[in-house]
């Protein structure tokens, strides 16, 4: 491409003055800044003013980012796309692009759709209508977004606020997040505090890309990867792409990326089917060189991330896995952890009814006591009584059961994080951190939502909320203290860990 002439530059000035015009709540970007994935140039928010003077003019300020989302006088349906103008705010010492424009949005979640807080999930659109990447809330550029609303949880989402950070502390990749205060006008007046909805967890959708599942997109000619799919027992949906079960299995996986397979053959007949089957019969085989087909740390990474918070579902509900091209299978990211430390025993364990009181059998522990391991409650069937296989803790179970490296190799790697990004010390200031940020928004959300987190209205909600981090913040030290006990024996021993093929299969 040739230099440009002043003619060409007066074209150019006199467009962007054009689309400035036409679009006053953005700007065109600099050349530079267009993202590396994408042909279309980039639109910018100019620095949120509209979002920032709108609430300015009903009184409200709050040291959190806050998003507005306008849908024009309709209501937003579970998980039916519906256009809506998207506004930030940011604190003006973040130094955090704001975004005004177009998005489609619609309601998320399974059982959390039926609370009257909602989840959403957000994309943010360019002017023709398609996908725009954009750095909502000074997340990497992107243009899938979710908005989660912890409705029932008096932490306000903090387990998994802390769950995703310990996740990318151990230098995994799980989703970013940041605490932010909505309003949702779906009624088409004006902006006010009627329209308040309380405090949410913005954060980036499971997707592949470079910044999030970083793989390859699947090549027809190659169908070793990239792979994203989950296991989440029976919550699957009309549309779904999925394959299996497993031998063993009570469900099959949900593919998520791609969203269809390659070939136009039995799902069951899939190279993906075939490559996790070779994997499990070897495991069961008794085949030490199971772990070609594995990524190996990622499997110890996400055994101890579920093991410490004693994740109910961590096993067998938004279980992700996700393969790359001529790689081995990782486990992973961490996802969904809201009834994780401490707060309930989760499907299929025996002990709902009783809050989670149920054991301590083999497993040396209830389902959410700080005692006891998560990942074998079901080496006694009675106590799982409708899922004894646990989705993929029957290959933890079988790793811990028959292979002593894997063993030695969770317990080198759980000293090595205790010893830096899971010490005392780093958890409880993820917790302080998130603690001092949501502080100030605590009681407008238990204002909002006083009824389904079950307090009185007027009660002292900061009073409330704090005693109810403080449980979870005991319940975490306890559990790491019972942890260290059951691994310090291996500190300092030479072992042989356990090895894997980089190249998969």
């Amino acid at each position: 491409m040739g230099r440009a002439t002043g003619s060409d530059l007066c074209l150019l000035t006199l467009l962007s003055v054009v689309l400035a015009l036409r679009l006053p709540s953005l700007v065109v970007a600099q050349a530079n800044s267009l993202h590396p994935n994408t042909h279309r140039a980039l639109l910018q928010s100019s620095n949120g003013s509209t979002c920032c003077s709108r609430l300015e003019a009903i009184g409200f300020s709050s040291p959190l980012p806050v998003v507005i989302f306008d849908s024009s006088g309709q209501l937003i349906p579970h998980k039916v796309d519906t256009e809506i103008t998207l506004c930030t705010c940011s604190p003006q010492d973040s130094n955090i692009q704001d975004y005004s424009g177009p998005a489609r949005a619609a309601g998320r979640g399974s059982s959390s759709a039926k609370f009257d807080k909602k989840s959403y999930k957000l994309k943010t659109l360019g002017p023709d209508g398609n996908g725009l990447d954009f750095p909502l809330l000074g997340m990497p550029e992107d243009d899938d977004w979710i908005l989660y609303g912890p409705e029932p949880d008096k932490t306000i989402g903090m387990r998994n606020y802390l769950a995703y950070n310990l996740a990318r502390a151990s230098g995994r990749y799980a989703t970013r997040t940041t605490y932010v205060e909505v309003f949702l006008l779906d009624d088409g007046e004006e902006l006010s505090m009627e329209h308040y909805n309380g405090v949410y967890i913005a954060q980036e959708k499971m997707k592949r890309g470079q910044d999030r599942v970083d793989i390859k997109k699947l090549d027809p000619e190659n169908l070793s990867g990239g792979y994203l799919f989950v296991y989440d027992n029976d919550n699957i949906e009309s549309g779904d792409v999925t394959f299996g079960p497993l031998e063993g299995f009570s469900d099959p996986f949900v593919l998520q990326e791609p969203n269809e397979f390659p070939l136009e053959e039995d799902p069951t007949g899939t190279w993906l089917f075939n490559y996790l089957t070779e994997f499990q019969t070897a495991l069961n085989n008794g085949d030490l060189n199971y772990t070609s087909y594995i990524d190996g740390p990622s499997f110890t990474d996400y055994f101890l991330l579920t093991e410490l918070s004693k994740n109910p579902d961590g096993y067998r509900g938004s279980t992700y896995m996700h393969k790359d091209r001529d790689g081995p299978l990782s486990m992973g990211p961490a996802w969904d952890y809201d009834e994780a430390f401490g707060i309930c025993c989760g499907y299929p364990i025996t002990g709902w009814d009783d809050l989670g009181q149920s054991g301590p059998g083999l497993s040396g522990g209830s389902a959410i006591s700080p005692e006891g391991w998560r990942f074998n409650i079901c080496d006694e069937p009675e106590r799982c009584l409708i899922d004894p296989t646990d989705g993929v803790s029957i290959w933890y179970r079988t790793m811990w059961n028959t292979d002593e490296r894997f063993k030695a190799g969770a317990a080198l790697r759980w000293n090595e994080l205790r010893a830096s990004a899971w010490s005392n010390d780093a958890v409880q200031k993820i917790i302080d951190d998130a603690r001092t940020a949501i502080d100030p928004a605590v009681a407008r959300n238990f204002d909002k939502y006083a009824s389904a987190l079950e307090v009185e209205t007027g009660a002292n909600y900061e009073e409330i909320w704090q005693e109810e981090v403080s449980v979870m913040e005991n319940w975490v030290m306890e559990r790491f203290e019972w942890m260290d006990s059951q691994f310090s024996s291996s500190e300092g021993n030479e072992v042989e860990t356990v090895t894997l093929s980089q190249s998969g299969r």
